[in-house]
């Protein structure tokens, strides 16, 4: 198997890495995702919503920015992972305190 797989790594010019890695800022792992690993996408929603913040903003027009942006990132988290409890239950928080 050893054999095979250098030679596959050779012929494609790919190296070997680890796990686990980013790619378009998601975390790619074996395993279940940890709260920990899901701290990016929490911050991530954090700083977006507190440059809204500086901006006065309609109630209409925050919760045009959390439904689209906001529950769109988080969509996109949740259709590759199964998010922790705790990480559906932050962004919860920080739309609700938002809007």
């Amino acid at each position: 198997m050893g054999g095979t797989r250098k030679l596959i790594l050779e012929i494609t010019g790919f190296s070997e890495g680890d796990l686990p890695f980013r790619h378009l800022e998601v975390p790619i792992t074996a395993g279940k995702l940890s709260k920990m690993e899901c701290t990016v996408l929490v911050e991530k929603i954090a700083v977006k919503i507190k440059y809204w913040s500086t901006r006065s903003l309609s109630y209409a027009n925050r919760l045009a920015l959390v439904n689209t942006v906001v529950i769109g990132v988080y969509k996109f988290w949740a259709s590759i992972f199964m998010l922790p409890k705790e990480v559906t239950q932050d962004i919860t928080r920080l739309c609700r305190d938002y809007i």
